[in-house]
């Protein structure tokens, strides 16, 4: 990309961009200064690009940089005017993971996970247990495990707000059953008290031999380690939890994120439902016994 005679580099570390600079950008925009690209030159990027296919994510994932790049020149002094991606429409995109093990799968995956790895297995127990996130637990140090009041300190989340997960019986033992180090040691540790960097592909590896993804080609249907969260959260919501509970343990910024397993709660409307029945016949009986006296 070229502002006044001389390029702009972006300092990024996802090497797609370049791939979809080449394919998508620049066939446009060509050799044209950074303040001569417009509104117009961004909806035909745009539209090349999900008629090559590309998802709407990929979409706005590139105009976002477009537009990190523009702001860039514009502190600069480059340009003043506002990014030209300011009036394009943004392709809508649902990206939401929708599925969730089922209490036989998740039982039968633990179980796996522990012939394999006990620290893996105790990792996805802690998320199915908790719905806490892989980089929260990746992170968590002993100094956040209280399991006297059977309490889990998470800091430093997603949202920016520390929450408080709440221990089951069977995440006490397995705490209890860990050798506990200081405060500020890490409860989960590759070698030398090494962060893991993510979670580790043992887990994909099970769920893999385990068939629970086969035939399923919609990746927001597919499990993986996230799911484990999610699944924690439709367990709960099938349960009859409250979503604002939910919204509260799973640490969500609005109650908008937890209204997806809103569906979920079926059969708790419809115990509301034949309350509320129950309720105004109650109320009309009374109503009859006063009549009559």
């Amino acid at each position: 990309m070229i502002i006044s005679k001389r390029p702009i580099f972006l300092s990024t570390k996802n090497e797609h961009y370049d791939i979809h600079f080449r394919m998508c950008t620049s066939p446009i925009i060509g050799t044209k200064i950074l303040r001569e690209i417009t509104s117009f030159d961004i909806e035909r990027i745009k539209k090349k690009m999900l008629d090559i296919g590309k998802s709407p994510r990929t979409v706005q994932y590139v105009l976002a940089t477009f537009r990190q790049a523009w702001n860039m020149a514009r502190r600069s002094g480059f340009v003043t005017a506002e990014s030209p991606t300011r009036s394009v429409k943004l392709p809508k995109f649902d990206n939401k993971r929708q599925g969730f093990f089922s209490h036989e799968e998740a039982d039968l995956l633990l179980v796996k996970l522990k012939e394999k790895n006990e620290t893996v297995s105790r990792m996805a127990l802690l998320s199915l247990h908790t719905g806490m996130r892989a980089s929260e637990i990746l992170s968590l140090t002993w100094g956040c495990v209280d399991t006297d009041r059977g309490i889990i300190a998470i800091l430093d989340t997603k949202s920016g707000k520390s929450r408080t997960a709440f221990m089951t019986d069977q995440l006490r033992s397995m705490f209890l059953g860990m050798k506990r180090s200081k405060r500020n040691d890490l409860v989960f540790f590759q070698r030398k008290m090494k962060l893991y960097g993510e979670i580790p592909p043992l887990f994909r590896h099970v769920v893999e031999d385990l068939k629970l993804n086969e035939n399923i080609t919609d990746k927001r249907q597919r499990l993986c380690f996230h799911s484990l969260r999610h699944t924690f959260a439709s367990w709960h919501a099938e349960n009859g939890t409250n979503l604002y509970v939910i919204k509260e343990l799973l640490g969500h910024g609005s109650i908008q994120l937890t209204e997806r397993y809103s569906h979920l709660s079926k059969g708790t409307l419809q115990d509301a439902t034949k309350n509320l029945e129950k309720s105004i016949a109650k109320k009309k009986k009374g109503e009859v016994i006063e009549l009559n006296k």
